[in-house]
Parts: C-alpha cells; sequence; structure tokens
C-alpha cells in the first residue's frame, strides 16, 4: 500500500471526533422561559448551535480573529482613519484652487536682486560633462573641498552648481565664497546670502564705504561701517560681511533667486532656488522671500510659510507636476529643509543634509544621459553663527 492510499483511507484527527455538548441537547422546541437567570448564556443558544457547526479549526481561532479585528478597528479610528481622512482633504484642496489665493495680487518690486536668471547652456552635461548641485555649505570649506574630491570633480569637464546658504554657522564663509568664485560656480541667493546683502546695503546707506577701487585690491576685505553706530543692523551679519572681499560680495549679489537651468534628457526642466516654489505661479511672478525661506504651503490660501507645520510645498508641487504633460514638467532642486535631510522625490530634489549641524554635505550628480548620483561626506559640527 501506498502512503498516498494510506493517506486517504486514514482516519480524521481525534479532535474533530469529539461531539459538542451542546449537540446533547435539542433546543429547536425549548421555551426561553426554560433556562432561569442562573442559566443566561452570554450568547444566545440558538447562535451557538450556529457556531458550534463551523468547522473546529476555525472556533479554536475565533479569539485571534477577533482580537485582530479589534487591533484594525482600534488603529483606524484612532491613526488610520484620521490620516486617511487628511491625505484626502489634501488632494481635494490640491485639486481646486480658491478664488482668492496667493499670486492673485501684484508682487511688489523687489530692487537689488536678480529674480530668475538662465544658467549658460554650455553648462549642462553633454558627453563627459557633468553638473554637481552641492546642498547648504554654510561656510564648511573643508567638507566642500572633500566633497568634491569624492565625486572626482574636473573643472573642464563638470560644472557646480550651490543650492544657497553657502555661508554663515562654519568656521570658513569668504573661504567657500573665494573657493567657488574662482571655479566660476554658478549659485542661487539662500536666505543667509540674502540677510547678509541686506545688512551690507543698509550699512552703505547709512554710511560711505570707502572701497577699494582697484582690481589689486578687489580681494581685500569691505571697510564698512562700525556696527556700533547702528543698532538695527545685524552686528554679527556686518561683523561677518567685513572678512569678504568686493569680489566676493559682488559674487553674491549676481546669485540670482532662481536659476533656470535648463533641460536634461529624462529629467525635463531644471530649476534651482534655495526653499521652494509655489505650484501654477510663474517664475516672475514668484515671491523672492518665500522662495528663499518657504518650507510649507497652506492649500486654502497657496500662501507658502518658514514654519514646518503644514503641507510640505514639495508635496504640492509633485502633485501638480504629475498632472502635466511630460514636457511640461519642472524638476527643482533646493535645499533649506535641514529638519526632513535628504528629501528625493520625482520633480523634487532636497539636498540640505545638515552640514554645520554635524550631518552630512550632499552633492546630486547628473550626467549627459540624466542619470543621477548621489554622494555625501560626513561633517563636522560647526561653532554656528546661529543654531537655525
Amino acid at each position: 500500500m501506498t502512503y498516498y492510499s494510506y493517506a486517504q483511507n486514514s482516519h480524521p484527527p481525534l479532535i474533530d471526533l469529539i461531539p459538542d455538548h451542546r449537540d446533547l441537547h435539542d433546543v429547536s422546541d425549548e421555551e426561553d422561559s426554560f433556562y432561569g437567570k442562573e442559566d443566561d448564556f452570554l450568547i444566545a443558544v440558538k447562535l451557538q448551535n450556529r457556531i458550534n457547526q463551523l468547522p473546529r479549526r476555525l472556533k479554536r481561532n475565533f479569539v485571534v480573529f477577533f482580537a485582530l479585528a479589534l487591533a484594525f478597528s482600534i488603529a483606524w479610528w484612532t491613526f488610520i482613519g484620521p490620516r486617511y481622512s487628511k491625505h484626502r482633504e489634501e488632494l481635494r484642496l490640491m485639486d481646486n484652487a480658491p478664488a482668492m489665493s496667493y499670486g492673485s495680487n501684484v508682487r511688489p518690486d523687489f530692487k537689488d536682486m536678480i529674480q530668475v536668471k538662465d544658467m549658460d547652456q554650455s553648462h549642462l552635461p553633454k558627453k563627459e560633462k557633468r553638473l554637481v548641485f552641492v546642498g547648504d555649505v554654510h561656510g564648511c570649506k573643508e567638507e566642500l573641498e572633500h566633497l568634491l574630491k569624492k565625486v572626482h570633480f574636473a573643472h573642464k569637464h563638470d560644472h557646480l552648481v550651490l543650492v544657497g546658504d553657502m555661508i554663515t554657522k562654519g568656521p570658513d564663509s569668504p573661504g567657500v565664497v573665494k573657493l567657488i568664485r574662482n571655479m566660476g560656480a554658478s549659485c542661487v541667493r539662500g536666505n543667509w546670502e540674502d540677510k547678509l546683502l541686506l545688512n551690507v546695503a543698509a550699512a552703505r546707506k547709512h554710511h560711505k564705504l570707502s572701497a577699494p577701487t582697484t582690481d589689486e585690491d578687489d580681494d581685500q576685505p569691505l571697510d564698512l561701517v562700525d556696527e556700533q553706530s547702528h543698532p538695527h543692523i545685524d552686528k554679527k551679519l556686518l561683523k561677518l560681511a567685513k572678512e569678504f572681499s568686493k569680489k566676493d560680495l559682488e559674487y553674491l549679489q549676481q546669485c540670482p533667486v532662481i536659476l533656470r537651468v535648463g533641460s536634461v534628457p529624462h529629467l525635463g526642466n531644471l530649476v534651482s532656488v534655495h526653499a521652494g516654489l509655489v505650484p501654477d505661479t510663474p517664475l516672475e511672478e514668484q515671491d523672492p522671500v518665500h522662495v528663499m525661506n518657504m518650507r510649507t504651503i497652506d492649500l486654502n490660501t497657496r500662501i507658502p510659510s518658514s514654519k514646518h507645520g503644514g503641507t510640505p510645498w514639495e508635496k504640492f508641487w509633485n502633485h501638480q507636476q504629475a498632472k502635466l504633460k511630460k514636457h511640461e514638467r519642472t524638476t527643482v532642486i533646493y535645499g533649506h529643509n535641514r529638519k526632513r535631510g535628504l528629501n528625493i522625490q520625482d520633480y523634487t530634489k532636497g539636498l540640505d543634509t545638515g552640514c554645520a549641524s554635524g550631518g552630512h554635505l550632499t552633492a546630486l550628480v547628473v550626467d549627459s544621459e540624466g542619470k543621477t548620483e548621489l554622494i555625501s561626506v560626513k561633517c563636522k559640527r560647526a561653532e554656528g553663527y546661529h543654531e537655525d
């Protein structure tokens, strides 16, 4: 006799042969009054009989199934359900623009800054050429040099793009600016460059500067007004500004708020900013203050905010880009948001990985075929200009 035929003729498990004690009672014609209060059951007798007709294995696991169902119900009402409802509401708000929202009014004119600038198209990755985008350096020159060596940066073939906040916090802000200036790197204006340049402008307005007049003196530090004379000016920033040369400040001044990089295979149109962009608003009409500072966006008004609470602007941006035709989509490469860290999505690439606070300095390398690679180096915690 084979094993198969033996198995076919074998008896069922003994546990399935044990009768239920309820099967001994014929309760179909019994009155409910047959039972006294002391004989009450938590489950009605008829229901118990139906349960007893279920397979024994299912009955044995009933408690487990009930516990899982209870746990899921609790999770749904306390955690999953509210998040799902919030997600549905966000989708509704993203798909329905309010009657009055950000961009409805005329944007004020901002002087002494470049709103949008087109990168020289000769820098686009072709053949062996690459684009190297670097997140917030914050004066960490040593780490920047280490990162450029790690990506095997070749000045003849590669082009460097800084996404803002190149200065403050770290130990050598002037060294960083001089290094990238000599490399001919592209840049965007971050909130810290903006603060420094505004303080320099205020100092020049209140006091005539003895600025160098010859090319030989262009790399000498500027003689700025004594910061003690004007309490409304940020004394620390003005002190830092004195360490920059005239060429350094001119380099920072020419960094646009928005850098239109150009079209790259498989990535489409690339744009670089420091903090973010508001969807459905032309680049020329974006508010530069928000572009340099935003982290979230109010979907009811479409007004950006520098605070962390709320809908991340990049979530809204990716949602809107996905609805456009492929050739109309724009990918934004940015920094600024150290709390969210490395944040790579389809149409947004966040590169601030907290170098000055002891995190990493990160580069996004783009080759001629549109392939990307993320490379980073560990940073030492800097004695910061400010912690935020």
